[in-house]
């Protein structure tokens, strides 16, 4: 006998299970209670509740309907293998092997199939590997929604109202369903298993009930299996359905006026019609049923007047919104109130909140508050009563424990994570994904560095966390980009074995056994070895061969028995597991058998390449977990249909445009798709379904959330067309315009959680943050300047009478003279700013590495094509015909050096003091020579294909103190290529008067910030020169210091911020001090400014 039983709330459909169970127990005591459920969620809710309620929930076997109906296929028929050889996985496999069959190529039976696939089949095993999979889904469906199409297909025969390329799918489905394999699928088998109980006694009894609890929509074949099972045993099907009406033939008001035989009783609730789809057809063929006891359970009138009752009892009744809003309007007070207070009313009413946030990170930031203010409203509920949907669980992960975890507030939310990737919640899993995507690249080191950060690959090879920056800083200095070694360069089109592993493993083991200073040996440059980092480089060292033998290995094509054995072998290799990773080490196994299962099922015996058999990993690697769901406190997961759990909090995140409802394309040659009946499934219509039953699972608050705002240029951003779709309904009901509810009810949040609109009088939604309301509470006075004014402390000295600068620390102070006073006054410190990883190899020279070779080179008359080959063997010189270009260029300009300057010889050093007015000065003069002072890129090491604007400061400073010490001092060369830079020479006098204007400035600059930065005040006194108009320089300053330079403004240097970012403080260009600055120390140096312009 078949017993219905219909609810709009799960929790009615439990307690009617369990007055089943309680009222009528089975003749058996240790007999299974049999339970289909749709989803492995509603299982655990079910036995949560019956534990719950009835003290215990045990000796209860679960099914998926698919599950239950194989069960039977094999219990009443027989002969069924444990798994199914049409299983979607294992399709994928048969496929694969008829692709690769010779028949396949010349049999004219596939010749529809060869003249439709022909172009994907030729793109590679890959693509054959994703084309299969696709085609077996699209088969998995036909065996479920279409069996007549496939009976058709297998007696030969075509149907008429189907496109061409039914043809060739014809083909390949008369191809999978021979030999062996034939009539052993669901659909076959299906008419076999209906037979057997359509008879007066099936072969073997069934269990004497079957519960169906939770179902809001069956495939048709499922349904009547359970009518025909109904025959022989109790079957209760507890369905959850919206409505306690007839709403099979339901449509939406714009879909009913469209047609030209409209029946206006046909119009429904807008909500159920225009989200119920893929629920209606279900429930239009049960009513169709034939049901031997049918039991509803509804309320009569809504729990509360409250907005979100309001609809639930409208959907539930078929109550039209306009139809509704006297009754609304009168219960709650509203009745013949103005607009506004309809509004207020509704942002009063917590029953249905819409919130508009910037990003995903603050939709959950502003979350946490909502729920720890319920929290405190209503001490009875709990975190376990509020779960947190959303379409897609990753991008919020990241966040999730940064805002819930309580570390930036210090109050802790409890919760739990569904539906993550196995990867994601299993180090080993993880390690292993990154170690499989390293395999099939090619050995980038932005790909094999990563590796280094599991701590089962650390123990595994002996290395700790304390070892990687030794590792990183090596890598990068021997530029190691990618390639395992010369084969593999070879296969992208590349000789040799340039910004290899090889290459970097080879000079590490030379510079242990070569002497310091060796050159080349057999085209190997020895990188300087340290033995205090032998043991952690050999380990590591060790780390790359195995990677690289792994690679090489893998490079061989194999049947999965093969590569099953090479992924157990990388994990023995590779990791050293603990008792942790037990579990996911399961997983894994169990997964690889299950590949080997379903190959030998399809009689695939092929041999897979590297790239498809890492795909195949990859799919099992990228697997959703449902082990955090209903694990205590609030459930975060993703929108799974058959999911619809009741919650007192039930919050849906990420209700955007374009991403909610998923907009997932059926493949194109889906002929479901192009031909579809009432009663088909499709992931538009499973997320309006998954909203409808969102709205009607909230107990007491449903919370929605989507970016409405752009984090950027906060330009605005539309919500899902299924808020639009709420709002309007609410705006139906309320008597108000859509665009107005909208504007004035939907919650836009601030940028920032610490913005005053969340602490003022009136707040949109109060604020819960106290360190941010006692701050905006509690306003401090006006900031003091930071910087103070320079006149204050003219003539003042940290230094003690008499006491001279140093050379060093007065060069150091003028590179940076605001980060100078901050690290010595503050002990500031500037903040690391790391880069990514290049994995691309460099195809333009480094201009500091290759002009003090070929300079050097020349000074020692080497040969040039020696100088190249050290440059190449040490990977710093492009590869193939481009290094050798680069090579000649640099050489050509080195012998176009003049040779007074390349071999003059160098004089003794000398120190002394200089005395000044302002003070005296310590100076050292190292680079003498007798044409003057000459450097190199060597004297200033942060320069790199040019002097930087610190870098022409420091060198003028230099030529300046040279030419103060020096009686009738010659030029200061800086000899570099292309060509030198000289700067002229400088009398005594006026070179110590300039100098002790410096010098003024660096004592000032020892109690206050000197607005003194390089870029600025060059680029003003340049424009002094040219056009002798300061409003002209300024402007040329301001232009350098809000202007980006390389990506980076001067204004965002963290130093600028500090001393010029806040709100009222004057930037550095526009002070008197700026300009007395630039007029008195730079300009008296014109000349040597110009020599650097022209240099």
């Amino acid at each position: 006998m078949f017993h219905l039983y219909q609810s709009d709330h799960l929790e009615d459909l439990a307690a009617l299970l369990a007055a089943v169970r309680r009222q009528n127990p089975l003749p058996d005591p240790f007999a299974a209670e049999e339970v289909v459920v749709p989803s492995h969620g509603m299982r655990r809710f079910l036995s949560h509740y019956l534990a719950r309620e009835t003290g215990i929930a045990a000796n209860m076997r679960f099914a998926l309907p698919a599950q239950l109906m194989w069960r039977w296929l094999r219990e009443q028929i027989g002969a069924v293998p444990e798994n199914d050889p049409f299983a979607p996985e294992v399709m994928r496999w048969r496929l694969l092997a008829l692709f690769d069959q010779p028949q396949f190529a010349a049999d004219e039976g596939f010749q529809a199939a060869r003249g439709a696939l022909g172009a994907y089949l030729q793109r590679g095993e890959t693509a054959r590997y994703a084309l299969a999979g696709q085609l077996a889904d699209v088969f998995d469906q036909y065996l479920v929604y279409r069996a007549d199409w496939l009976e058709t297909w297998k007696r030969g025969k075509t149907l008429p109202d189907l496109p061409e390329s039914q043809l060739w799918q014809a083909e390949l489905w008369r191809s999978l369903d021979s030999g062996e394999a034939e009539g052993r699928h669901r659909a076959a088998l299906w008419h076999r298993l209906a037979a057997a109980l359509a008879a007066e006694k099936p072969p073997r009894a069934l269990s004497p009930r079957l519960l169906v609890f939770g179902i809001s929509s069956l495939a048709p074949v499922y349904l009547q299996l359970l009518q025909l099972a109904a025959r022989h045993c109790e079957v209760h099907l507890f369905a959850l359905n919206p409505s306690r009406l007839y709403w099979g033939k339901t449509v939406s008001a714009g879909e009913l006026l469209s047609r030209p035989d409209a029946d206006l009783s046909e119009q429904g609730h807008p909500l159920l019609a225009a989200l119920g789809k893929q629920g209606r057809d279900f429930f239009d063929a049960l009513a169709e049923a034939a049901i031997g006891a049918d039991i509803d359970s509804y309320a009569e009138a809504p729990e509360s007047p409250g907005l979100l009752h309001t609809l639930q009892f409208h959907i539930q009744s078929q109550i039209l919104p306009q139809d509704g809003r006297a009754d609304w309007l009168d219960k709650n007070g509203l009745a013949g109130k103005d607009t506004n207070a309809v509004i207020a009313h509704l942002r009063a009413d917590a029953g249905i909140e819409i919130h508009s946030a910037h990003s995903p990170l603050r939709e959950l930031q502003i979350l946490k508050d909502r729920l720890l203010a319920l929290l405190a409203e209503h001490p009875d509920w709990q975190p376990y009563d509020i779960a947190v949907l959303t379409p897609h669980i990753e991008p919020y992960l990241p966040f999730i424990e940064a805002v819930f975890g309580g570390s930036a507030d210090g109050r802790p939310l409890p919760y739990s994570v569904s539906d993550v990737r196995l990867s994601r919640r299993q180090p080993l899993l993880y390690a292993l994904e990154s170690a499989l995507a390293l395999l099939e690249s090619r050995f980038e080191a932005e790909k094999l560095l990563p590796l280094l950060e599991s701590g089962i690959v650390l123990e595994r090879f002996g290395l700790s966390r304390e070892d990687l920056p030794l590792l990183h800083d090596t890598v990068a200095g021997l530029n190691i980009r990618w390639g395992s070694d010369s084969e593999m360069r070879a296969r992208y089109g590349d000789a040799g074995s340039l910004f290899t592993w090889q290459q970097g493993i080879e000079r590490l083991a030379l510079g242990w056994l070569m002497p310091e200073g060796a050159g080349l040996w057999q085209g190997v440059s020895p990188w300087p070895g340290n033995d205090a980092h032998l043991e952690v480089l050999g380990r590591f060292a060790a780390l790359l061969r195995l990677l690289a033998d792994t690679r090489r290995e893998w490079e061989t094509p194999a049947a999965v028995p093969e590569w099953c054995r090479r992924v157990r072998s990388l994990c023995a290799d590779l990791f050293a597991p603990s008792d942790d990773d037990l579990a996911a080490a399961q997983q894994l196994e169990q997964a690889l058998a299950q590949w080997q299962e379903q190959t030998e099922e399809a009689g695939f015996s092929g041999c897979l390449s590297l790239q498809t058999a890492v795909l195949h990993l990859s799919r099992f690697l990228g697997g959703q977990s449902e082990a955090g769901f209903l694990r205590g406190g609030i459930t975060f997961c993703s929108m799974v249909p058959m999911r619809s759990l009741p919650f007192k909090v039930l919050c849906l995140l990420g209700l955007n445009d374009g991403e909610f409802p998923r907009n997932t394309k059926a493949a194109e040659f889906d002929l479901i798709a192009r031909r579809p009946r009432a009663g088909d499934r499709t992931r538009r219509d499973d997320d309006r379904y998954l909203f409808l039953e969102a709205l009607l699972s909230a107990r007491e608050m449903l919370y929605l959330s989507y970016v409405g705002r752009d984090i950027r240029s906060d330009e605005e951003r539309a919500p899902s067309t299924l808020l639009n779709g709420l709002t309007d309904c609410i705006a139906a009901l309320a008597g108000i315009g859509s665009t107005e509810l909208a504007q004035k009810w939907i919650i836009s949040h601030p940028l920032q959680p610490f913005s005053r609109r969340y602490f003022g009088e009136r707040p949109p939604v109060a604020g819960t943050r106290r360190d941010y309301a006692d701050a905006l509470n509690h306003p401090q006075p006006p900031p003091a300047p930071f910087i103070g004014s320079l006149k204050d402390t003219a003539g003042e000295s940290s230094l003690k009478d008499g006491e001279a600068l140093q050379q060093h620390r007065f060069l150091r102070f003028w590179r940076n003279p605001p980060r100078a006073w901050l690290q010595q006054q503050l002990n500031w410190q500037q903040p690391h700013i790391g880069g990514d990883w290049e994995s691309a190899e460099p195809f333009a020279a480094d201009h500091r590495t290759l002009s003090a070779a070929y300079i050097d080179a020349r000074r020692r008359q080497q040969d040039f094509a020696d100088t190249a080959a050290e440059l190449s063997a040490r990977s710093q010189l492009p590869a193939g015909a481009i290094g050798n270009l680069v090579g000649q260029d640099y050489a050509a300009q080195a012998k176009m050096l003049d040779s007074s300057l390349v071999s003059a010889r160098r004089l003794p050093p000398q120190s002394g003091r200089i005395d000044t007015d302002a003070g005296s000065l310590n100076y050292h003069l190292g680079s003498l020579y007798p044409q003057g002072q000459i450097f190199t890129l060597a004297d200033f090491p942060h320069a790199r294909a040019k002097l930087s604007a610190t870098d022409q400061i420091e060198l003028l400073l230099r030529h300046l103190i040279y030419s103060a010490a020096t009686p009738n001092a010659g030029s200061t060369v800086f000899l570099t290529l292309p060509q030198p830079l000289a700067l002229p020479p400088l009398a005594q006098d006026d070179a110590r008067a300039n100098l002790a204007g410096w010098i003024a400035a660096y004592r000032q600059g020892q109690h206050a910030p000197l607005p003194f930065l390089p870029r600025l005040n060059l680029a003003a006194a340049r424009s002094l020169l040219k056009k002798n108009d300061w409003d002209a320089a300024r402007a040329e300053a301001a232009a350098v210091y809000h202007k980006g330079y390389q990506g980076f403004v001067q204004a965002d240097y963290p130093e600028s911020r500090l001393l010029y970012g806040r709100d009222g403080d004057e930037p550095p260009y526009r002070s008197d001090a700026f300009r007395h600055l630039t007029e008195n120390l730079l300009l008296p140096l014109s000349g040597c400014l110009q020599a650097l312009d022209e240099g």
